[in-house]
């Protein structure tokens, strides 16, 4: 009988497929591969890209920083140091109206676009060339290139620039009409800026018979109303005092400022 089988084709076909499975299937599960070892090489990381722009360059209405990255919206601007952001309310004030002038003043300190200007970016650049204050030290240079800067700067009325206008007003060797006429043009955004500058104790050293001229009598006659108590309780007794200062000895600017300071009065009062 086994013969027999042997001798069928058929039977020895089934039985060779059987064996080549039964083969297979041992090789499938003793030879599976192994998981590949993974060699890891250290990469240093990418330096992050740094921003074209400086701070504060706007693209597409944003900003970016120096680390690359964009915002929305403007950059806030720094503030100049000679910007003034709030008055200086004297202590001990016990009068609540006089309390309510600097209060007002504060305010006007704070908000100074309330009554007109703009923010200038290019305002903001040239009071950063002009701080800290320009020194002339050259007897041949008559400082047409301060002069020229302080024009540009006078002709943005940029309110920021007020107390840096001032300070050269007063301070230095130049001046002219264009600066005056900006603080002028300022209206109530400049007056905490003049008043910080409206000392009497400081009338024998500095030249503020032109600011009381052509700056605190105009801003007072076109702006009594919105300045309101600041005329009666800080203003006028500021120049109530220099009007009345007497000569010291040496040379010094009290006549001058003292006569701008009377005529102002009468104007005011009037």
């Amino acid at each position: 009988m086994l013969k027999n089988l042997l001798s069928n084709r058929i039977f020895i076909g089934i039985l060779v497929l059987l064996i080549c499975g039964v083969v297979s299937v041992y090789f499938l599960r003793t030879d599976i591969p192994e998981e590949p070892i993974k060699i890891y090489t250290p990469v240093e990381p990418m330096p992050k890209p740094k921003a074209e722009a400086p701070i504060g360059e706007t693209e597409r209405g944003g900003h970016v920083h120096e680390d690359g990255t964009w915002h929305e919206g403007a950059h806030e601007a720094h503030q100049n140091p000679a910007a003034p952001s709030s008055a200086q309310i004297p202590d001990g004030i016990t009068d609540p109206e006089v309390l309510a002038a600097w209060q007002r003043l504060d305010y006007i300190a704070k908000n100074p676009f309330e009554w007109g200007g703009h923010q200038s970016d290019r305002a903001l650049e040239l009071m950063d060339e002009l701080t800290p204050m320009w020194v002339i030290d050259d007897p041949h240079d008559h400082g047409e290139e301060l002069m020229m800067t302080l024009d540009l700067l006078a002709e943005e009325r940029d309110p920021r620039s007020a107390a840096l206008l001032l300070m050269y007003q007063l301070d230095s060797p130049v001046s002219g009409r264009p600066i005056r006429e900006a603080l002028a043009a300022m209206g109530p955004a400049a007056v905490p800026a003049v008043i910080a500058r409206l000392n009497p104790e400081d009338a024998a050293d500095v030249f503020m018979a032109p600011i009381i001229r052509d700056v605190v009598v105009p801003i007072v006659a076109q702006h009594r109303s919105e300045l309101g108590s600041i005329v009666d309780y800080i203003i006028l007794p500021r120049l109530e005092a220099i009007a009345a200062l007497e000569d010291p000895p040496g040379d010094t600017f009290v006549v001058s400022n003292r006569s701008r300071a009377r005529d102002a009065l009468a104007r005011i009062k009037k």
